[in-house]
């Protein structure tokens, strides 16, 4: 598990993301297929996962929140090769903010509708990026993350309430703008994508026959003011006067873990 808090100075072996890739990131607000677990660790998170999930019941289709309570989403979102990452985009200094699980069962009509996490962040800077880290392979037909390359440059856009039992943002928050020449972000399992909190992002229903897992965490340097949710630091160090702060990870048997769960009031949504 990884060290709570830990400090570590990289150096030139460590890094994992290229100049051309961190290039790649700035111009187009994005990065993909970056591989991240190995397929004992892909099978050993997808057992936790289901086990989550069935324990809460119904078809679960979005869980906010879950390193809070589960030491399987804790290990995904401070897994040293993401933070190694994400020192390389935003330094040595990293706070987790939040987290989310979104689980497309197969033949699913659950989508994601298009947005920018700047939104729900309440931030336009990019200091605040989000990954998503693949349990199953991620594709066109079973709804894989759409992003519009370069739609970070726009800075926030308008956004609407459009509620829908299908749509998994927030409050089926929607952008309002034309979106022009999307790109299908398609990985395997166990790769890794980034993205700016200005991008514009999506993803379709699930049109084939298994399941699509995969597991968000949002970072920050330590120029974050402030959170409606508690906040960890999980590598460096930064203030603590802002924040609830999470003092270790969650250490609870999958029973009290979910018990705890319900009571935190965390959105969770559940597939028609």
């Amino acid at each position: 598990m990884q060290t709570f808090n830990g400090n570590k100075n990289m150096d030139c072996n460590d890094f994992i993301l290229s100049h051309a890739q961190l290039a790649n990131y700035d111009e187009l607000g994005f990065l993909h297929s970056i591989p991240i677990l190995s397929a004992e660790e892909v099978r050993r998170f997808r057992v936790a996962v289901d086990q989550t999930c069935e324990a809460i019941g119904g078809r679960v289709t979005r869980l906010d929140g879950p390193h809070l309570y589960f030491q399987w989403a804790w290990e995904l979102s401070t897994h040293p090769r993401v933070l190694d990452c994400m020192e390389q985009l935003i330094g040595p200094n990293i706070l987790l903010k939040s987290t989310r699980l979104f689980y497309k069962f197969g033949r699913s009509a659950s989508f994601v509708g298009w947005h920018q996490d700047g939104i729900t962040e309440r931030v336009d800077q990019a200091f605040v990026p989000a990954i998503w880290l693949g349990l199953t392979e991620a594709t066109a037909e079973n709804g894989c993350l759409r992003v519009v390359p370069r739609s970070h440059r726009l800075g926030l856009v308008p956004h609407a309430d459009r509620p829908n039992p299908n749509n998994l943002t927030t409050q089926g928050l929607t952008a309002q703008v034309d979106i022009d020449s999307p790109h299908d972000i398609v990985m395997r399992e166990g790769e890794m994508s980034l993205h700016h909190p200005l991008i514009l992002h999506a993803s379709n229903p699930n049109d084939s026959a298994e399941s699509r897992i995969g597991f968000s965490a949002t970072y920050s340097t330590p120029a974050l003011t402030a959170s409606r949710t508690a906040v960890a630091w999980v590598r460096g160090h930064g203030p603590k006067d802002c924040f609830t702060i999470v003092e270790q990870p969650p250490q609870r048997s999958l029973e009290d873990a979910i018990a705890a769960y319900r009571a935190g009031n965390h959105q969770m949504l559940f597939a028609e």
